[in-house]
């Protein structure tokens, strides 16, 4: 894709630049800063904490709970502890409300942390247009367990038709061992996928890739932010139009072992629309162990830092980008922009290759902080009365290129979009963001979209 030289474009994707690099440099001194100001100016401290109860929660496991809180018995209680422990129980997609109340009798302290549960078990009606484009409609239905046993977890099986049908069934338990802070997750699925390769289409047209898969994931969970574990699993594709390089195997079908090694810190207040907090995500991955043509491993980072800055205002940023190495890379396990990942001002357009990196910058305006609304008076089950709202302005913006190996990276690789946009975040955790983005060439184009995080 041929670059604009426009001069603004050029000022923004600088801009961009040496912001990012600013507030990855930086992040050891943030926190070493924050330190220092609440050193030279603590905040009120309410009392050291005796007692944690925990009350409204009546399927769900009290342990569940506390163990995501950072107050414990014997903590210096602040305002600010609060308010960032509210995000973190809100932050598991439980409840609808979470009260943190503070209290004393004589010389003991107590803390009271009352919940309103959410409607676990959820039907729910599946359909939209893949990639937003109109022509290609999908529909289903799914069946959602949010709370299984009490445990928080995740019991999710769907059937999709339409545009890529599919079907899949998934478990995952955050505390298979709680003494040990073990974790588990399986996962099953077929999905019959069209080819979302330009070059690939160009060359015979459409084809269709059918994928069959299985896979298990172990990990611990050190403390309250940092996970670790692996992921292992068994994939099988096959397409309907073979040609070299749609699959590493000569009859069309790969059939390979893989694994995933993965580590997460994440201290983020709110993980659906952060305003504070590190998210950093590295991975290696395995592709094919020898029982296959297949044979290349990939490495990957994410990291996003929330900074606020007062006013209402706060500031996110995000880095990410995965490499490969080894042998042949087949077409359905390329990456892309305009099909998962997006960049804002060209979010239609494909932008295909093996390697792929990008970064944002946006700027929030929390014009409506987020808040529960109590709807007593209208006849509707409980776990339904109470809903959460709040919205924010952003301004904002992208870059990103993909490449294949052997290609020259350049500054002209990268096509960067921005814009600014009205997000609403709204009940069970859903985030709708309606922005208006524009390309280097100033070409503008509307974008609704249900992803919360950058």
């Amino acid at each position: 894709m041929r670059r604009s030289s426009r001069f603004p474009v050029h000022l923004c994707r600088i801009c961009l630049t040496a912001a990012l690099a600013a507030v990855i440099l930086l992040w050891p001194h943030a926190e070493g800063k924050a330190q220092d100001t609440l050193s030279a100016a603590p905040p009120p401290v309410l009392g050291i904490v005796d007692t944690i109860i925990v009350g409204g929660n009546d399927k769900t496991e009290a342990y569940v709970i506390l163990d995501e809180m950072t107050i414990k018995p014997g903590s210096r209680l602040t305002y600010e502890a609060i308010e960032y422990d509210k995000g973190r129980i809100y932050s598991l997609g439980l409840f609808t409300r979470v009260d943190i109340l503070y209290d004393s009798l004589g010389a003991q302290h107590f803390l009271f942390v009352d919940v309103r549960e959410r409607w676990y078990l959820v039907p729910l009606p599946i359909f939209g247009f893949r990639d937003g484009d109109p022509h290609k409609f999908y529909f289903g239905g799914g069946l959602l367990h949010y709370n299984f046993r009490g445990r928080n977890q995740k019991l999710y099986g769907s059937v999709v038709f339409g545009y890529d049908p599919a079907v899949s069934f998934s478990f995952a338990d955050p505390q298979l061992d709680r003494e040990n802070n073990l974790y588990f997750a399986l996962s099953l699925g077929f999905s019959r996928v069209k080819n979302r390769s330009v070059i690939q289409s160009d060359l015979t047209g459409d084809f269709y890739e059918r994928h069959y898969d299985i896979n298990g994931t172990v990990g611990k969970r050190f403390n309250l932010f940092e996970t670790a574990g692996i992921n292992v699993g068994l994939h099988d594709v096959s397409v309907t139009s073979y040609l070299p390089g749609r699959t590493a195997s000569p009859n069309g079908q790969d059939t390979y072992l893989y694994a995933t090694v993965s580590y997460m810190y994440d201290s983020r207040n709110l993980r659906e629309y952060a305003t504070s907090g590190t998210m950093i995500s590295l991975y290696a991955g395995k592709n094919g162990f020898g029982e296959s043509a297949l044979n290349y491993s990939r490495f990957g980072a994410d990291a996003r830092k929330y900074v606020p800055l007062g006013g209402s205002f706060s500031l996110a940023a995000r880095l990410f980008g995965s490499l490969v190495e080894g042998g042949l890379v087949p077409t359905y396990a390329h990456t892309y922009f305009g099909a998962g990942e997006r960049i804002r001002g060209y979010y239609k357009t494909v932008m295909e290759g093996e390697d792929i990196a990008g970064g944002t910058l946006e700027l929030r305006y929390s014009l409506l902080d987020a808040r529960t609304i109590l709807f007593s008076a209208v006849a509707m089950p409980a776990e339904f009365s109470v809903w959460r709202f709040g919205i924010s302005l952003a301004l904002f913006t992208d870059t990103g290129a993909t490449w294949y190996r052997g290609d020259k990276l350049t500054p002209g690789s990268f096509a960067t979009g921005y814009g600014g946009g009205i997000d609403f975040l709204l009940p069970y955790s859903i985030v709708l963001r309606t922005e208006y983005a524009w390309d280097e060439s100033g070409t503008g184009q509307f974008i609704i979209d249900f992803r919360g995080n950058i």
